[in-house]
Formats: structure tokens, sequence, C-alpha cells
């Protein structure tokens, strides 16, 4: 997964702390195994360290908040819209960029929508010289068949972006042996 992009797109919502942005990343993007929690920790220091997120506070009990900084929102809304796509992405990418996208705000799935149907409008040219090419070819016109059928269903599903975090509070620390 894009872990820092969606973390990034997430935190276009406001700001959070890592274990809800762990857990908001998991409800967002169910068809990916879970994310480890310290792949997202470790995303975030390196997102402050690019300047991305800053820390912004603390929770009442004391855990560090994370928001966007003007350069972190700009590269967000451009990943949710699909202003970096130039070639149509392997299908767990167009899974995670359409999910999360959906999932934080209407107005940036449109715009991710359209962008992937201008992708997909885009034949590529038949090439094939081999048995190998040629199927290699038409897997690549099934799988462009494939997104396109479900971005279909995508734009027929009530999608309701989820105007903050929709999460109750994850629970900390392991759990108890019993």
């Amino acid at each position: 997964m894009a872990v820092r992009e969606a973390l990034l797109g997430i935190l276009t919502l406001g700001p959070a702390y890592g274990l809800q942005l762990h857990a908001e990343l998991g409800a967002r993007a169910p068809h990916r195994a879970k994310t480890n929690v310290g792949q997202v920790y470790g995303t975030l220091d390196r997102l402050s360290t690019a300047g991305l997120v800053v820390h912004q506070g603390l929770t009442d009990d004391g855990l560090p908040l994370y928001a966007l900084t003007e350069a972190g929102k700009e590269e967000a809304v451009a990943w949710l819209e699909g202003n970096t796509l130039t070639v149509l992405p392997e299908w767990a990418d167009v899974q995670d960029v359409v999910l999360i996208s959906s999932s934080v705000s209407g107005q940036h799935a449109t715009a991710l929508l359209t962008k992937l149907g201008a992708l997909l409008e885009q034949t590529p040219a038949a090439n094939a010289q081999s048995p190998a090419q040629h199927l290699n070819e038409q897997a690549a016109l099934r799988y462009r068949e494939a997104v396109s059928a479900w971005l279909g269903d995508v734009q027929a599903a009530v999608i309701q972006p989820q105007p903050g975090y929709a999460l109750g509070r994850p629970k900390r620390g392991r759990p108890a042996k019993s």
C-alpha cells in the first residue's frame, strides 16, 4: 500500500494520533492486509522530516497529534484526485486511492474517477511479436476492462464520505491473555 499517501489523504480530515491513523487506514482500505502500527509511526516520522506533517499538540491523555502542513495538504490532494497518475496503476494501488479518496471527500473522489476514466481511454498500441507478448497484451486489456467495470460499480454506489474520523478510540496495548 502507498501508506505514505494514504496517511496524508486521511490527515486531510484533520489532526490525528498514530494509532488512530492506523485504525482509520484499516477501516478505509479493508482490502489490504493489516498494516503494522510501527510502519505507520515510521511513515509519520519520515513525513515529518520531509515537512509534510507536523506535531500539533496532544490528546487529552498525552498522545501526539499529527497535522498536515500546506505542502502535505497539496501532496495529499494531488494523490486523492489522481493528479500524480500518468498510467493506470496496479490493482491494489487503484483500490487504495479509490477507497481512501471516496471515504474522505466526494469532490476528490469525483476528480479521481474522472482521471482514472481518462487513463482507461488511452489504448496501448498492440505490438505483439511473440505469443507471450500477445498474451501479455490480452492480460493488460482484461485488466483495463476489470478496472473499468469496478469503477462503474464505484460510481453507481452511494459513496458517503466520512466527514471526520469515524472510529472510536482504538485500544492500546496487547490483548490480555486468558
